[in-house]
């Protein structure tokens, strides 16, 4: 979107204390908005939703909150320009909480709130979704179905664990492509963490630091003995179904990410937890 069409802070400012009752939600990307809007068009309590990218959110407002840039960055800070609302005003940020849980207090202000769980996609993490996904819909072979969900939860809490062990160390890694370092074990999804772990910090070029990071990510590992859905990232989740599928001898038209995450807009509406995000 060209900033030509995008709102300034001003417009949006005046738009609500024009119009204190519209219930409008701004969040950080386009499957968020279409999961939300999926459930709360059928529900009591309506909203509407928007991408944080049809705000002009510029640099150095950033800046002047103390934020860095990025969609999640710029939801804070239009909520913290969102506080010079009166009261009456009804519209609120929604931001993933990512791996903010596990690092300082996440609470939510008048104008700003955070995910249930790590992140919007992180809802349909249930052993209930994943057989509709992976077996139901896609057709996967499996046979022993509790070895496969348990196998799958662990693979996603080992990637979130990477995670937390990056944010750390401040390494600021990119991580490589996954699919290469998964196998299947009769029923069971396995990944090989040294060589998917090896070969991300070589192509960072920190090796030099493969000791440290596997101390702080196995220590971070044995924490995340909880609800999976605080300790799995959205995107690992879709990708971990979309292979399994295709490893699985499923249907190959859903052993794609994007076809996995069209399914999900689907199964929105029987996903009684995504109506909580803005109680």
């Amino acid at each position: 979107m060209s900033d030509q069409t995008r709102w300034s802070i001003e417009e949006l400012l005046a738009r609500y204390d024009l119009e204190p009752q519209l219930a409008d939600v701004f969040v950080e990307g386009s499957f968020d908005k279409e999961i939300l809007s999926q459930v709360f068009n059928q529900s009591a309590r309506r909203a509407t939703f928007y991408e944080v990218d049809t705000v002009d959110v510029p640099p150095d407002l950033l800046r002047r909150h103390g934020l860095t840039s990025g969609n999640k960055q710029r939801l804070i800070a239009l909520s913290k320009e969102f506080e010079a609302l009166t009261s009456d005003a009804s519209v609120v940020c929604l931001v993933d909480r990512d791996l903010d849980h596990w690092f300082g207090n996440i609470s939510d202000t008048h104008r700003l709130r955070w995910t249930r769980f790590c992140c919007i996609e992180s809802h349909f993490i249930t052993r209930e979704i994943v057989i509709d996904v992976a077996l139901t819909t896609g057709a996967s072979r499996i046979k022993q179905v509790d070895i496969f969900v348990i196998s799958l939860f662990n693979v996603l809490k080992t990637l979130y664990a990477f995670r937390l062990a990056d944010r750390e160390l401040s390494l600021s890694l990119k991580w490589v492509a996954l699919r290469k370092y998964l196998a299947r074990d009769g029923d069971a999804v396995q990944l090989n963490t040294d060589k998917y772990v090896a070969a991300t910090l070589g192509a960072n070029a920190a090796l030099a630091k493969k000791q440290e990071f596997a101390g702080s990510w196995n220590t971070w590992l044995t924490k995340l003995d909880g609800d999976v859905r605080l300790s799995a990232r959205g995107h690992d989740y879709t990708e971990l179904l979309a292979w399994a599928i295709g490893e699985f001898n499923g249907h190959k038209a859903f052993g794609q990410q994007a076809a996995v995450e069209r399914l999900l807009v689907l199964l929105a509406r029987s996903v009684p937890t995504i109506s909580n995000e803005l109680q």
